[in-house]
């Protein structure tokens, strides 16, 4: 199959339509999980909002420069894309403000350290994944795995780097709330 694939069609012209696909993707599930980006994990989309969400539909063209690059940003791509869409429902039905508010509620009464455990466990066996790829496909020139095997690894980086910030974020606004309504409340006690 993968013979037909490369006698019939370009390499870099289907990399370049799956990137395109993964990037919809990623921007159509965020869409629906956080239109407001309250939610949003990656501080740069969240801060330049949806503009350049969209600039980054030209990564599809990635592949046209290196076809191994390409499969590098198609993975993690491809893995927000799953990560974002199983999400959609519940977030949806709960309301992107009142899911915002839950998880401050949560954070409330647990510890940061705990949340960061789970996204630095979750990175780890992600990056597990790849790094097994990387040593059964030794040979970076013709193994596509080794490739895969990198993108597993970035997705990895990038979802410890992206939801460990995101979680810091989140507690130190559940803090901060935290911390004016005890202060607000003694100031009530006060009147």
């Amino acid at each position: 199959m993968s013979e037909y694939i490369m006698n019939h069609f370009k390499l870099e012209h289907l990399l370049c339509g799956l990137i395109l696909i993964s990037r919809i993707g990623d921007i159509g599930s965020t869409y629906l999980c956080t239109p407001n980006l309250k939610l949003e994990a990656n501080p740069v989309v969240r801060k330049l909002g949806w503009k350049f969400a969209f600039l980054t539909l030209f990564l599809c063209l990635v592949p046209y420069y290196s076809t191994a690059m390409g499969v590098v940003v198609l993975v993690p791509s491809l893995l927000v894309s799953a990560q974002n869409s199983s999400k959609i429902w519940f977030i949806r039905a709960y309301g992107e403000s009142e899911y915002q508010d839950l998880i401050r509620r949560l954070a409330k009464g647990s510890k940061l350290s705990h949340a960061l455990a789970g996204v630095i466990a979750s990175a780890i066996f992600v990056a597990i994944v790849g790094v097994v790829l990387l040593f059964l496909c030794p040979d970076q020139t013709r193994d596509w795995g080794y490739w895969f095997g990198v993108g597993l690894i970035t997705y990895a980086f990038a979802i410890a780097i992206h939801h460990s910030l995101a979680f810091i974020r989140i507690f130190r606004t559940a803090r901060r709330d935290e911390l004016g309504q005890s202060a607000g409340s003694v100031r009530k006690d006060n009147l």
